[in-house]
């Protein structure tokens, strides 16, 4: 986007005339002059460092990355008990030139697919979807891009639903004050989409050990120790059934006598989760000025 900001200045001359002994302002003339450029600015988004993916604003309109459906599938690998989040960033960038300056607001602000998409703006995730078991949590990068510093998940307030998708920070963030770069040098702000399966150990194994010895003057010593394990499933969407299969078999021996036999084996049933929508992320941009009572004026 760049966005040229004007404005139109007014000159106002006075010419006196003399009446008798009292001068009086009797006569005024307005001469106006011309409109003149005052600053421009430009806002772009970038997903995951990929250049091809960069999209500038269109006459100050938002523009958007998408956290692809792929990335999110990445939680289902998360085995291990309090696992390491899957990490995703996208960059804001811009540069503002002459009095104006740059902010901007971020929000996540729906699942999308081809055949359709689903609000986020709420934070609840449309049901079916792997997002609806995990929690996404958008926030800035730390210096050099890290990503380390998950925010808490915040204290549910009372009735309040629990949500999955989080933004932190993300209202009226500055990326160059007014009058900032007036050298035209455009300025990188890098985020952190955090994602993390919802989920809790189903139980936990406890182990002990005691052990005890006999000394030479058949004196006893003991000691114990316990340790535990936490015990889970892998992630998964809520199973959609039980597929049972039933084998018999019957033969006849040379003798003519019969022998038979049968045997069960159970299949647990899954939702493909190959379809999860891309999660799309918007990023709205506000032109600041150095005069706080300015209206700026798309060119």
């Amino acid at each position: 986007m760049t966005r040229m900001v004007v404005a139109a200045g007014v000159a106002a001359g006075l010419t006196a005339v003399a009446l008798g002994a009292n001068a009086l302002w009797s006569a005024r003339m307005d001469v106006s002059v011309p409109s003149f450029d005052l600053g421009a600015v430009r806002f772009a988004a970038t997903a995951a460092q990929d250049e091809s993916t960069r999209e500038y604003s269109k006459n100050g309109g938002a523009v958007s990355v998408t956290l692809p459906g792929a990335k999110v599938l990445e939680v289902l690998e998360q085995t291990a008990v309090d696992p390491e989040p899957v990490i995703w960033r996208f960059t804001a960038s811009g540069t503002s030139l002459g009095i104006t300056g740059l902010n901007y607001s971020v929000a996540v602000s729906e699942q999308r697919t081809e055949q359709g998409s689903h609000d986020l703006s709420s934070g609840i995730a449309q049901p079916g979807t792997v997002l609806e078991r995990s929690t996404l949590k958008v926030y800035r990068a730390a210096a050099g891009g890290d990503c380390s510093a998950v925010p808490a998940t915040p204290e549910l307030g009372e009735g309040e639903t629990p949500r999955n998708v989080y933004v932190y920070d993300a209202a009226d963030v500055e990326l160059q004050a007014p009058g900032a770069a007036v050298d035209g040098v455009e300025t990188e702000q890098e985020w952190c989409a955090a994602l993390n399966w919802n989920s809790l150990p189903d139980g936990t194994y406890v182990n002990t050990v005691q052990a005890v010895g006999t000394a030479e003057d058949s004196s006893n010593n003991g000691a114990t120790d316990a340790w535990h394990a936490a015990v889970g499933f892998p992630p998964a969407l809520e199973q959609l059934g039980v597929y049972k299969s039933q084998a018999l078999a019957e033969g006849e021996a040379e003798d003519t006598t019969k022998s038979r036999g049968h045997d069960d084996w159970f299949a647990d049933l899954y939702p493909d989760p190959s379809g999860e929508p891309g999660i799309v992320i918007t990023l709205k941009p506000e032109v600041t000025n150095l005069n706080k009572s300015f209206t700026p004026k798309t060119k």
